[in-house]
């Protein structure tokens, strides 16, 4: 193409502002190779150059009518503009599926995981509890920090009556026990959970029944006739949905009851989530009990009563009551808590846990969608010249490239939701058991509300960068240039700053996961201070209106603990009234012989209690300290005391032969022996106080069987069943369960946070190693000139080698080191979630950080190795050209 066609061609189709300056920068160029290569190379260079710069300006005058202009836009709507940018984007984006699928995949992975995450936050935090305007309800408990006690302690009756009577503070109070019983009488003995409510239950929650109807007064005073609601779920399975049940009447306990109404489906009850009937409490409202802290307390506060007055009056409240009855309320506070927050109390650390893991998921997907767009950006640089040459605004150009992105993000979006879908059937599935709420997580309109605002936000979040970096004003001379290493340096410092910030966000995630890991490991390997080998668990509870006294329970437990030890392959069996993990316990206060008798209530001693048989320190494997077990129906009275409560009340002392009496009974016992301490409430329950008394001087109206029988708990269900049939076949065997798979159960959520937050760094280290691979073969591609040049000064393989994996570790290095600092920062936020492990743990953040540089080294020996097959003379002719 000779020189006058060429300028002939750029004098018309170029913009006359540009023109002489697209002519200018030609000639000047020319005249420099001319200088520099003599003038056969110098034609050769203007030919290319001019066809690159002829080219685009024709394809650009043949597709004007598609490009937005602005000066066709004066004659356009907005909504027409808007519809042109996206169409253009759209064209753009299926042009080029190498860019396109690879960005809407980790986008649709980054916003499904979020999406699915904040749907279980939603479903279980968020959510308004499903009762008449939820947020007037709260928890009442007594304060105890000023005698030395808990924050959150259950409430006596007394303190009930006298909280009820408080109109202006409270609309109405309720108790609430569980309830543990059994429903005979229609087929197989079945054991039943519920809860003994006061009257008022149903009014605090502002659900009624939905057929019958709640508890009278009449109903909730002792002796009264027994009256029952049921569960919906109850009524359709025991009576097919009958709807004549109420009036009917069930055995519950060996007691008769009146059904009086069913509760509606999807009824949530407060304390036991899997109650299947509920019965009122039949409290003397003359003389309530004041000494016994027995009760959970809900309540509704009046209308126009908000929190923080409330808590206000409470306090006055307390005062009151501590004036009135010094005896059992003096230092007694009262302490409310909103039900809903009462509710998550337990879940609301990990669930923030993994909000931020995920959201710093979604932040290294962006990052590396917006690598991308700048790597793309860098090949479209005389695409943007030209527009800019014929011109349109740098607002313009950030416009349409900020739509491109928009359009990614709404299509990674509308995939992430799929994938959300997938995420949250995983996170049913595996939550555990217990968890509040989770059957009310799913995908609702708020959690589509957020996923479309994260879509919107995470389309800007990685698209401005770029697009602000892409749009900048540089000149005519950008129609010429052949495109490579047009962003020029700012471009790659912005991409290597991107690749640092997201190797340091990945770190953080793996020390969490890592730290959660480990915490995890500690409470399977934690010493519980029994032995759950082969050792299987049931429940029994005796009717009390057939066993009703002290003689005709320990007859039965007799009968049944000898017809257990008869049972073929069972070692030894035992009988306990607390399991350690099984929740539930019980403390009663004790004197010492010889020491001065309390003068307050605050000064008394106390320790938690438990019943149990000759046999229960050899079937569950506790380990005797000093002295000696409990004898077999020995007439003495003996008790096995804890090491906790030896060091506390005898300490350097011998506590063996030492004598103590309970307040409710005023026979002394004689200590026997000293136990290893059990962590009866898990690992991170504090090793209490513990007394065992047998259980033939002090039977309850329930009681656990314990087999130490090998071969797996299935083999024993049916034998102990009918052990128990023998002595009294409406007495069923509740949750006979393996004590291995009580600890499993004990330790499942850190169990399920540990496996997110690990599965979340590892998706991330994996974004950070794409990311990673991106950017390093576009450096090497910026960098092949140079390379070229190394090779063609006799540079080797493996110092060209070197060269690319050593820029890819120095970034990731700097990564690793913000990483560790901001670590360092946010871990110690994880408080109680982390046992057993510091965290500061040097271990963690060697082997997380190692393990993320070896992943960033493996990243780069792609690009690295196709840096070593640089052709020197092919590479040197590209870039002279």
């Amino acid at each position: 193409m000779p020189p006058t066609v060429v300028r002939g061609l750029l004098r018309a189709l170029a913009p006359a502002d540009v023109r002489e300056a697209l002519l200018a920068d030609l000639d000047e160029g020319f005249e420099r190779q001319l200088r520099n290569r003599g003038a056969r190379p110098a034609r050769r260079w203007y030919r290319r150059q001019a066809i690159t710069g002829v080219v685009p300006l024709i394809r650009m005058r043949a597709q004007r009518r598609h490009l937005p202009s602005p000066t066709r836009e004066t004659h356009m709507t907005s909504f027409d503009a808007v519809m042109r940018d996206v169409r253009y984007a759209i064209r753009l984006l299926w042009r080029s599926p190498s860019f396109t699928l690879p960005a809407v995949l980790t986008l649709a992975l980054g916003l499904g995981a979020t999406t699915a995450i904040f749907s279980v936050v939603h479903g279980v935090m968020l959510t308004p509890l499903p009762y008449a305007s939820p947020g007037g309800i709260v928890t009442v408990f007594q304060d105890m920090r000023a005698r030395g006690g808990p924050e959150q302690e259950w409430a006596t009756p007394g303190n009930l009556v006298d909280w009820s009577a408080e109109t202006t503070l409270f609309a109405s109070v309720a108790s609430i026990r569980q309830l543990a019983t059994t429903l005979t009488g229609m087929g197989e003995p079945e054991p039943i959970l519920g809860e003994q409510v006061s009257r008022s239950y149903f009014d605090v929650l502002g659900v009624p029944p939905a057929t019958g109807r709640g508890f009278r007064e009449d109903e909730a005073v002792p002796n009264a006739p027994r009256v029952v609601v049921l569960s919906h779920g109850t009524w359709q399975r025991r009576f097919g949905g009958d709807a004549n049940v109420v009036g009917q009447r069930i055995m519950l306990g060996g007691e008769s009851h009146e059904i009086v109404g069913v509760m509606p489906a999807g009824f949530r009850p407060v304390i036991v989530a899997n109650a299947e009937m509920w019965r009122p409490e039949r409290f003397n409202l003359v003389t309530p009990a004041r000494g016994a802290v027995v009760l959970r307390v809900v309540a509704r506060l009046a209308p126009g009563v908000p929190i923080d007055r409330a808590r206000a009056q409470a306090a006055t409240l307390a005062g009151t009551l501590e004036a009135r009855h010094p005896d059992f309320n003096k230092g007694v506070g009262i302490n409310l808590v909103p039900l809903q927050d009462q509710v998550v109390s337990d879940v609301r650390p990990g669930l923030i846990v993994l909000s931020g893991a995920v959201l710093f998921v979604l932040l290294i997907a962006s990052v590396n969608v917006a690598n991308l767009l700048l790597a793309r950006a860098s090949n479209r640089t005389r695409e943007l010249g030209v527009r800019m040459a014929l011109g349109a605004s740098r607002a313009r150009i950030v416009r349409q490239l900020l739509t491109e992105s928009l359009l990614l993000a709404v299509v990674g979006g509308v995939l992430g939701i799929g994938v959300s879908l997938i995420g949250i059937q995983a996170l049913v599935a595996l939550a555990p058991s217990g968890l509040p709420r989770i059957e009310e997580v799913g995908l609702s309109t708020r959690v589509l509300l957020f996923a479309a605002a994260m879509t919107t936000l995470t389309g800007v979040l990685f698209g401005l960068v770029p697009a602000l970096q892409a749009s900048r004003d540089r000149g005519p001379g950008t129609v010429t240039s052949s495109g490579r290493g047009a962003v020029g340096g700012p471009g790659r410092r912005t991409r290597r700053l991107l690749i640092i910030g997201e190797v340091a966000v990945a770190l953080v995630l793996l020390v969490g996961g890592g730290l959660l890991l480990r915490t995890f490991a500690a409470l399977q390997k934690s010493d519980l201070g029994f032995d759950p080998t082969d050792v299987t668990v049931g429940f029994v509870i005796p009717p009390a209106a057939r066993y009703p006294d002290a003689v005709s329970r320990v007859a039965f437990y007799d009968q049944i603990l000898e017809r257990a030890q008869a049972v073929p392959g069972v070692r030894t069996a035992a009988l306990a009234s607390v399991i350690p993990l099984t929740g539930g316990d019980s403390d009663m206060d004790f004197q010492i012989e010889g020491a001065p008798p309390p003068r307050t209530p605050d000064e008394s001693t106390v320790t938690w209690y438990r019943i149990v048989s000759a046999s229960y320190f050899d079937a569950m494997g506790i380990r005797l300290v000093r002295g000696r077990g409990l004898t077999a129906r020995d007439p003495a009275r003996e008790v096995v005391i804890s090491e906790t409560l030896a060091k506390a009340h005898w300490p350097g002392q011998e506590p063996i032969g030492r004598r103590v009496r309970f307040s409710q009974d005023g026979s002394w016992f004689t200590i026997a022996g000293v136990a290893a301490d059990v962590k009866y409430q898990g690992a991170r329950g504090e090793s209490r106080n513990q007394m065992f008394i047998p259980y033939w001087h002090r039977p309850e109206g329930g009681i656990a069987l314990v087999l130490k029988a090998p071969g797996g708990a299935d083999r024993f269900v049916r034998p102990l069943k009918d052990a128990v049939a023998q002595v009294d076949k409406d007495i069923p065997v509740a949750r006979i369960t393996p004590m291995t798979r009580l600890i499993a159960v004990s330790i499942e959520r850190p169990r399920f946070l540990a496996l997110l937050v690990v599965l979340f760094a590892g998706l991330a280290a994996v974004l950070s190693a794409v990311g990673i691979l991106g950017v390093m073969s576009y450096l090497v591609a910026q960098r092949t000139p140079e390379i070229a040049l190394r090779v063609a000064l006799g540079a080797r393989a493996r110092e060209v080698l070197w060269l690319v994996l050593g820029d890819a570790v120095r970034l990731a290095s700097i990564g690793v080191a913000l990483g560790l600092g901001a670590s360092l920062l946010l871990t110690p936020s994880f408080g109680t979630m982390l046992y057993g492990v510091s965290p500061f743990d040097p271990l963690t953040l060697a082997l997380t950080s190692a393990a993320l540089l070896v992943v960033a080294t493996l990243a780069s020996v792609i690009p690295a190795r196709r840096a070593t097959r640089v052709s020197p003379v092919e590479a040197l002719k590209e870039s002279s050209g």
